[in-house]
């Protein structure tokens, strides 16, 4: 009976001395596979992307990157929402080609936020404002006009966050279009 109780014993020390084994290879293979993505590190293999693949350019899914690649987007959405409302405020003519200086612009804009010029590029990116220039530059594009593309209604209506990181914000189609 002793025999059979010390081989079983046996057995069990074998069996956690293995387990603990197996643990520390695992620990080990996972230290070795994040020092091939560390830059740093002497084992460091740099990686290969596919520029043509659906995840290039994307975070992880379900990241903290993700995440705030999601809300970074309905808060740009709400700043181009903004900027075409402060230009309708500031606006003249007749809907939907309303436009104004890039200059009067400029000071209104100030007042509120200074990504003028960046939420104007995004702005035409989606089709929402035209102006002369691949540019404008405060004091030498003054007089150039911005000119709105769509109603502020219409604006309201089809401007939306999508929710993805990479193109965070899309027209949908009105009413009429469908």
């Amino acid at each position: 009976m002793e025999q059979v109780l010390a081989k079983k014993a046996a057995e069990r020390r074998r069996g956690s001395v293995l387990n603990t084994v197996r643990m520390f290879s695992d620990i080990v293979a996972k230290t070795e596979e994040e020092l091939k993505r560390d830059p740093g590190s002497a084992t460091y293999v740099e990686p290969k992307y596919d520029k043509n693949s659906e995840d290039y350019g994307r975070p992880p899914p379900g990241s903290k990157t993700e995440r705030r690649g999601i809300k970074a987007g309905y808060h740009v959405c709400r700043e181009v929402l903004f900027l075409m409302e402060k230009i309708d405020e500031n606006a003249e003519g007749l809907a939907p080609h309303r436009y104004v200086s890039f200059g009067k612009l400029f000071y209104t804009y100030a007042l509120y936020s200074d990504k003028l010029v960046g939420m104007l590029l995004r702005a035409r990116k989606y089709g929402l404002v035209t102006f002369e220039g691949e540019m404008l530059y405060q004091g030498q594009d003054n007089q150039k006009l911005v000119v709105m593309m769509m109603s502020i209604e219409e604006i309201r209506e089809r401007l939306k966050p999508t929710g993805d990181p990479k193109a965070c914000i899309t027209l949908v189609q009105g009413n009429a279009d469908l």
